[in-house]
Order: structure tokens, then C-alpha cells, then sequence
């Protein structure tokens, strides 16, 4: 028999059986659409981290290189005193005597951060630009209302700002010494509203504005031109109690007042326009560059956080003199440059931050796609008991029809090849119709998510993906599952005897 006639019997003995069939072919249609809905939310989960979310960050395209801290600069100055070369001088006996150190003993080599180091880092070949991370916090004053905040250093290139997309209204600076302040579009309304009423922390940015992009542009808008006032203490104070820039309490009473209170006259006015408006979204650009989501041209930073210091950099500054920049953002121009890039920077001494495994996070991803995908195979397992079951049930019906293909010249190899391609035909219609199945299953669901579960999301989430691959994936492996199910009873009516098969009724 060709492979046509295969064929026609194979849908000619399906067809005696409706019900049975339909039943069994409801098996692998529920498994397979089990499948589909499983591996297609671990792909939307990847997709949604690896791709999106980490993509969007720059996380595999930036590095960053940490200044020195105190420790590092008690080990480098050795904890001296300026007595120490003179007693050492005495001490110290000829160079030929001297003991020469062991390796072991050798610190590890720390680089200072300043402009010398960020120009020979972006001469490394890979590397797009290196900027500076200039943070500071001080007190804004906006409306008659005082509040302080955290800034940070940004260039007028907007190209070289980490993690940069768009501004809600407005442009960037000017210049990189032009007194200009870029702001979040709920800037305002972290200083006209009650401070219980205004949300912080790191989820506040990822909340789904309440107006529409026009009204919210508008409102952007009207921020552009309005003055901030920068208040730096004047030197004969001393800064608020702070660490790394964070103040470790609220700020006192008298900022709500208006100017021309004892409190402002401890404080020199800094007058800044707002020339650009940010997204909420964009208020964090990349939460492994310590970039703050407001804004003032770099040498302004630079001059601001001299006077603006925390307690540490101060004990850092006083031990050994200036210690760099804390940080530097390196932006690298592909993600395959990356490893080359920070491995030359470790080579030249810069104190690097690891780099994340993109190849370990698609391994745990894969094994949670894996453990989906089992879960959802068991059904189809148990649908592989009932087309056993069938087939087994057809040969039971069928041993007459056996033993007279046998006897007119049917091979062993052909009465299999029939039931193979009855086995087929089960799982290749219950494997198409539960991929459409688990489409449709999650095209309904992801707006469901969306609207009901993440209700706070700014964009919308596909929670579950279906790549076309899946879809053939899944029809080819309910066809192997079938044609496994089919051996045992295949082989069961190979083996039939024609002479007794002629005899049952």
C-alpha cells in the first residue's frame, strides 16, 4: 500500500469510531493547550525580564566602575601620621637591606576616579561614553514650599545620559554650566501636596498615571520656564545629618514657610529654570547607576556636591584629600563588547562591579520553561493512555479485517504503518486544535492581567508569549506522544494470526 492509501484507511477507520475518536482527540487537545499555557507564560516572563525589562535598563551595556571609599583610603594612606616619614627615615636601613615584599603582601591595585581616568576609559575600544555619577541632596525651594531632594550631574547631550529615552516636554540643557534643572513630571506636585499624599520609593515610577498622555503633556508644560531655587548652606553651617546623600531625618519644621524666615538665611539661593520635563517612568534611568531623576548640568553638580558632602566623603576627604568620583557609568555599544570591556578595565585597575550572567538567567529560565512544560505534560501523558486505549479497542474490533489484510499478502510492517498513521492523525488534530486552544487562552488572558491584576503597570505587559516555533513544537511533539502510544497496540496487531483472526466473529 502507498502512502495515499495509508492515508484513507487510516481516516475510513477513524470515522467508524466518531465518539471514541473525538474523545481521545480531546485528550491531546486538553494537554497540548495545558502545554501552550504553561511554556507560553515562562517566554512572556523572559521576554518580559531579559528583553524588556533588562534591555530597558542597560544592564548588560553598562558598567559601572566604583570610586574609592573610606576603607579604600585608610589601606592607601596606611593610617600615617605625619610623623611617620621622619621616624621611617631614621629607621629605615640601606635599600639593599631592605626586605622587598612578598607578593602575597601586595594590595590589589585601586584606580582614582577623576576626569584623567574617564578619558582614558572611553579611549578603550567598546566603549561609547563614560560619564561621572555627580550625586547630591539639598533643599529645593518651589512655590513658597521647601523640600529636599536628591540631584544628580547630567551633560547637555542628552545621548550621554544613562539610560535616557524622552522628554515629557521641554529640551535638554543648554550647556553643561548653564543654571538649568530638568525635573519629574510629579515634581511639582511632591511640594503643593501633603507629603502623605505624595508616593516615593522605587515602585512610584512604575504606578499608571491617572491622566491621559495629552493632559499630562499639558502639564509638563507648564512647568517649563518656572524657577527652582537651590539652597546650599552657607559655610559657616554645618550640613544636615546625612549618608551617601540620603538624610537620616525629616527636614525641620521651618521649610514650609515662606522666604525670609531664620531659616533661609542659612542658605545661599541658587536660582535654576526648568528647561525639560521627565516621564514618571523615567524618574530612575537605571537603578545600577545611582542617576537621580532630577537633573542639573554636570558643573554645576560637580561644584554643588563639593559643598554638599555627606558625612563620609568628608571623613574621606579630610583623611586623604579628594577621592574621585564614587562612580562612573560606562555605556558599552553592543552587549557582545561587554565582557572585553570590563575585563580591560579590571586589567587597568578600576575597581569593576560584576557583570550579570546573561547565559545563568536564560539557564534558570529554561529550567522554569522545563518545569512548565512538565507540568503541562502530564495531561497530554494522560492523554497518551487513551489513545493506547483506542487503538487497543480498534484491534480488538478489527482482528477479522486483520486477518484478512494478512491473508491476501499484508505485511507485519503494513497492519503497524496503519495503525501509526491512526496515531498521527490523533495527535496532529488534537495538537493543532489545543494550539488554538491555548491561543486563544492567552489572548484572553493578558488583557484580563493587564486590566484586573496589574492594574499600576504604565505599559502593557505580555504576559504570555506563543513564538511561532511553540506552535509547530507543540503539534510535533503531540504526534510523537501519539505514535509512542500506538507501539505497544501496533505491535499487538502485527502479531495477529490470520487463521484465527478469519475465525473471530
Amino acid at each position: 500500500m502507498n502512502l495515499t492509501d495509508l492515508l484513507a484507511l487510516a481516516l475510513r477507520n477513524l470515522r467508524q469510531a466518531k465518539l471514541r475518536t473525538a474523545l481521545t482527540v480531546m485528550g491531546v487537545i486538553v494537554g497540548v493547550a495545558a502545554i501552550i499555557t504553561m511554556v507560553s507564560f515562562g517566554l512572556g516572563l523572559q521576554n518580559n525580564i531579559i528583553t524588556q525589562a533588562l534591555a530597558r535598563l542597560e544592564i548588560f551595556t553598562t558598567i559601572t566602575v566604583s570610586g574609592i571609599n573610606v576603607d579604600a583610603l585608610l589601606e592607601m594612606n596606611e593610617s600615617r601620621t605625619p610623623f611617620d616619614d621622619e621616624e621611617e627615615k631614621q629607621a629605615s636601613p640601606t635599600p639593599s637591606a631592605s626586605p622587598s615584599p612578598s607578593p602575597s603582601a601586595t594590595p590589589e591595585p585601586r584606580r582614582l576616579l577623576d576626569d584623567e581616568a574617564i578619558a582614558e576609559i572611553e579611549k578603550i575600544p567598546g566603549v561609547k561614553y563614560a560619564v561621572p555619577q555627580v550625586n547630591f541632596s539639598c533643599y529645593l525651594r518651589f512655590e513658597n514650599r521647601t523640600r529636599r531632594r536628591n540631584l544628580s550631574g547630567a551633560f547637555a547631550n542628552t545621548e550621554r545620559i544613562p539610560g535616557f529615552k524622552k522628554f515629557l516636554a521641554g529640551q535638554g540643557f543648554s550647556g553643561d554650566d548653564a543654571q538649568e534643572i530638568i525635573v519629574t513630571e510629579g515634581f511639582a506636585e511632591g511640594f503643593t501636596q501633603p507629603r502623605r499624599q505624595v508616593r516615593r520609593g522605587p515602585f512610584a515610577a512604575m504606578e499608571k498615571p491617572d491622566k491621559s498622555d495629552a493632559e499630562r503633556a499639558e502639564a509638563a508644560q507648564q512647568l517649563i520656564g518656572k524657577e527652582v531655587i537651590l539652597l546650599t548652606l552657607k559655610g559657616s553651617e554645618v550640613a544636615p545629618s546625612s549618608v551617601f546623600g540620603i538624610p537620616l531625618m525629616n527636614p525641620p519644621a521651618e521649610e514650609a514657610k515662606t522666604p525670609a524666615t531664620e531659616f533661609d538665611q542659612k542658605f545661599d539661593r541658587h536660582v535654576f529654570k526648568i528647561v525639560g520635563v521627565l516621564p514618571n517612568e523615567q524618574r530612575s534611568f537605571n537603578p545600577f547607576s545611582g542617576t537621580a531623576g532630577n537633573l542639573i548640568p554636570v558643573e554645576q553638580a560637580k561644584r554643588f556636591a563639593e559643598t554638599n558632602q555627606d558625612p563620609m566623603s568628608q571623613m574621606g576627604e579630610a583623611l586623604v584629600g579628594d577621592a574621585g568620583y564614587r562612580q562612573i557609568a560606562v555605556q558599552v555599544v553592543d552587549p557582545t563588547k561587554t565582557q572585553a570591556v570590563h575585563a580591560e578595565l579590571k586589567k587597568r585597575g578600576f575597581n569593576v562591579f560584576p557583570l550579570p550572567n546573561l547565559d545563568e538567567i536564560k539557564r534558570v529560565f529554561l529550567f522554569v520553561n522545563g518545569a512548565l512544560a512538565l507540568i503541562g505534560g502530564i495531561a497530554l501523558l494522560v492523554a497518551s493512555f487513551g489513545i493506547s486505549n483506542t487503538m487497543i479497542m480498534s484491534i480488538r474490533e478489527r482482528t477479522r479485517e486483520i486477518g484478512i489484510m494478512k491473508a491476501i499478502g499484508g505485511s507485519d510492517a503494513e497492519i503497524m504503518k496503519i495503525f501509526f498513521f491512526e496515531a498521527c492523525l490523533i495527535g496532529f488534530m488534537g495538537g493543532l486544535f489545543g494550539v488554538l486552544i491555548g491561543w486563544a487562552i492567552t489572548s484572553i488572558a493578558n488583557p484580563i492581567v493587564n486590566k484586573y491584576v496589574v492594574q499600576s503597570a504604565t505599559t502593557y505587559i505580555q504576559f504570555f508569549s506563543i513564538p511561532w516555533f511553540l506552535w509547530g513544537s507543540a503539534i510535533l511533539f503531540a504526534m510523537l506522544i501519539a505514535l509512542l502510544a500506538a507501539l505497544y497496540p501496533a505491535s499487538q496487531a502485527a502479531r495477529v494470526d490470520p487463521i484465527k483472526a478469519l475465525r473471530h466473529d
